[in-house]
């Protein structure tokens, strides 16, 4: 198999699971890879390792595509993903991907009020949700070394834990334990499935294009975990049937272009985000921050011989969360800025 494509391989099968450019409503699974042509890559090398570190800070709620408040809360969310992916023969490739997560979220809503002070803070820590994912070149990797189409298709377990715990605030001498918000939870509960398309075109020159279009199918309506944070259940949320939390569909949208410079290499992306109302198979119901999200993501890459260190930065231009009955008419957090640092090596 050509170098190229080999690369081009590592370059789009990991990379396309990459939720989210700092929307709390779009759940964090795993990383980024890089969208560069890493040539020093061999035709025996068989296993490329990539660990992502990604941070945002989402402090700016919205109601619809308006902002609601920049001081109601604050979600803190730290992710570093590790990736394996295996290549075979003939144009096909095998991916594992593990996040693990440090999240935090500060407000007073969840604990004494909506207004209250000091805001207090709960936290969630471990592993997410494991993803394996099968991919094959369409066109002949050893003839369409310019341009090339690659399909995905894989599972998404629920290893992740959905139901974390932390204690919440009542008064001076209470405290109760219950299930952390939806938001820095580490898993959704559903095994979902996978499907991915991915394609690139190389003008020569050192510059190139790509795309990448990902969705997750997740059958499971609810995943029966609380969303009340240890309160009584309103009129409300009985009625919009939010008392327990969803597993919603996500879906991502990515393309841009990369250009080489000796050993740097600079990408100009733009991504778009969803949480759907409405799943693909299964029902709707259940707590869920249905929302969209397009961002714009430039990039550096440093190359060497058999190791690349990237970083990207997602900057939100447009950020919108349905307000709708399956959210309770709820605000959603968004980030300004999505830091994005990792390294790719070829074992």
């Amino acid at each position: 198999m050509n170098r190229k494509i080999l690369l081009l391989t590592i370059m789009l099968a990991p990379a396309c699971y990459c939720f989210s450019q700092g929307c709390v409503a779009i759940r964090n699974v795993a990383g980024i890879s890089p969208d560069i042509l890493f040539k020093s890559i061999g035709p025996d090398d068989k296993t490329v390792l990539n660990i992502s570190n990604r941070y945002f800070s989402a402090s700016k709620s919205y109601r619809g595509d308006k902002l609601f408040s920049d001081t109601l809360v604050e979600n803190r969310i730290y992710t570093m993903n590790i990736s394996v992916l295996r290549l075979l023969n003939n144009g096909w490739s095998v991916a594992l991907t593990l996040p693990i997560s440090a999240n935090s979220r500060t407000n007073g809503a969840d604990h004494k009020g909506v207004f209250s002070y000091p805001k207090y803070t709960t936290h969630a820590f471990g592993i997410g949700d494991i993803r394996i994912a099968v991919y094959k070149w369409i066109l002949n990797p050893s003839t369409s070394k310019k341009g090339n189409i690659q399909a995905g298709l894989g599972i998404k377990l629920p290893t992740g834990n959905y139901g974390y715990e932390d204690y919440f605030v009542r008064n001076d001498s209470t405290r109760i334990l219950a299930p952390v918000d939806q938001s820095i939870q580490l898993g959704d509960g559903g095994t979902g499935i996978t499907a991915e398309l991915s394609a690139f075109y190389t003008f020569g020159k050192g510059f190139n294009l790509y795309m990448q279009g990902y969705y997750l199918i997740n059958p499971r309506d609810q995943n029966g975990v609380s969303n009340l944070k240890g309160r009584q259940p309103s009129p409300t949320q009985i009625k919009n049937s939010t008392t327990v939390m969803s597993v919603p569909d996500q879906f991502t949208l990515r393309g841009g272009a990369n250009f080489e410079l000796n050993q740097f290499d600079i990408n100009a992306g733009i991504r778009y985000e969803s949480v759907p109302e409405n799943d693909l198979l299964g029902g709707n119901k259940g707590f869920r921050r249905a929302a969209t999200i397009t961002s714009v993501e430039p990039g550096i890459t440093y190359k060497m011989k058999r190791v690349l260190i990237y970083g990207l930065v997602g900057i939100p231009i447009r950020r919108n969360i349905v307000q709708n009955s399956q959210n309770d008419m709820t605000p959603a957090g968004f980030a300004d800025i999505v830091y994005t640092l990792g390294v790719q090596c070829i074992l």
